[in-house]
């Protein structure tokens, strides 16, 4: 029936079993489905063996909500197919970043595996579709736990070893003169507006809609005699930021909708609008603040620069760190 696999002295059996056949199978019963099928192994880590059956328990959660959303067979497949390659490349750097894990003498808690658990759960639509699925996989409590331990752990020792080379690299006054000239595109600046809002719901029915109104006017009014926008804000208003004063904060067009945009950017610093009304009631905007169109200066995005040099180098510096890992574990994959 299949061709044998030998690694390090332990035969594992490799059947002919056609990946877009397998494929189909998920696609029509679901992870209960593949599990009747025959495994085979997709790859191999010094001595150890990743089984399509493993990677496929991993995508469960998944796959349940795939299969829900998907429009047909053709684009099931093929999204299977990419989960099953991006999963089986993240278990292999599971596997050696768990080894790493383990000689660093890392460790994770309880309550943060089951913390995982608690989430990997609300992947599921109820607790009743989570236990028939992990029936499916042949997988106990007790291995799952385990499973995401070592999970956690990969992932520890990953963010560790980030972090370490981020730490490790040097970011000179070139490199950010360098990348603010390479990047100016990115530093263009929209004209802005910093806005304030009063906000009171008002029913479409237009009676009581005129009533909201006539308090709203009065506000109005209030704020014309010299009141302040923020403590009527905090007093009366509606909306979200209400508690801190109506704040919407630093807006660009498209950002608010079309009736609000114009009342905003029609105004200057203290200045209040009109009375505005949308859909869902009525609005008095204050505009504290105007930033004009245009390039932000150096000093204004240094603070996103370093991080972001500091970043891009770390990341060439885990990549090599990882290559060489993969090198020594003797990586093989065996996907079609």
């Amino acid at each position: 029936m299949g061709n044998g696999f030998d690694n390090g002295g332990v035969t594992f059996v490799r059947h002919k079993v056609v990946f877009s056949f397998l494929l189909v199978a998920v696609f029509s019963t679901g992870l209960t489905g593949y599990t009747e099928l025959i495994d085979k192994v997709l790859a191999s880590v010094d001595t150890e063996v990743i089984l399509l059956s493993e990677v496929m328990t991993e995508l469960g959660p998944y796959l349940a909500e795939l299969r829900r959303t998907v429009p047909n067979e053709q684009v099931y497949n093929q999204r299977v197919e990419e989960q099953i390659r991006a999963t089986l490349e993240q278990a292999i750097d599971n596997k050696i970043l768990y080894r790493e894990a383990l000689l660093a003498g890392l460790n994770v808690s309880d309550d943060l595996i089951e913390q995982r658990l608690t989430e990997l759960r609300k992947l599921y639509p109820s607790e009743d579709d989570f236990q028939k699925d992990l029936q499916a996989s042949g997988e106990t409590m007790n291995e799952l736990r385990t499973r995401l331990r070592k999970q956690l752990l990969a992932y520890k020792m990953s963010v560790d070893k980030r972090e370490a080379f981020s730490k490790s690299v040097s970011v000179s006054e070139a490199d950010v003169m360098q990348y603010y000239q390479d990047h100016r595109a990115e530093f263009e600046r929209p004209e802005e507006v910093q806005v304030r809002q009063i906000f009171l719901s008002a029913p479409k029915d237009p009676q009581k809609r005129a009533e909201v109104r006539a308090r709203m006017e009065q506000l109005r009014e209030e704020l014309a005699s010299g009141a302040d926008f923020a403590a009527l804000a905090q007093a009366h208003s509606e909306a979200p930021g209400a508690a801190e004063g109506g704040i919407i904060g630093w807006v660009k067009r498209g950002d608010l909708q079309e009736a609000l945009e114009q009342a905003a950017f029609a105004l200057q610093p203290g200045q209040v609008s009109d009375i505005i009304e949308t859909e869902n009631g009525v609005h008095l905007l204050r505009v504290d603040a105007k930033r004009e169109a245009g390039l932000r200066s150096l000093e204004e995005v240094r603070k996103e620069i370093e991080p972001a040099l500091r970043a891009q180098e770390a990341k060439k510096l885990y990549d090599k760190w990882m290559a060489d890992l993969r090198k020594r574990s003797r990586v093989r994959t065996f996907l079609d």
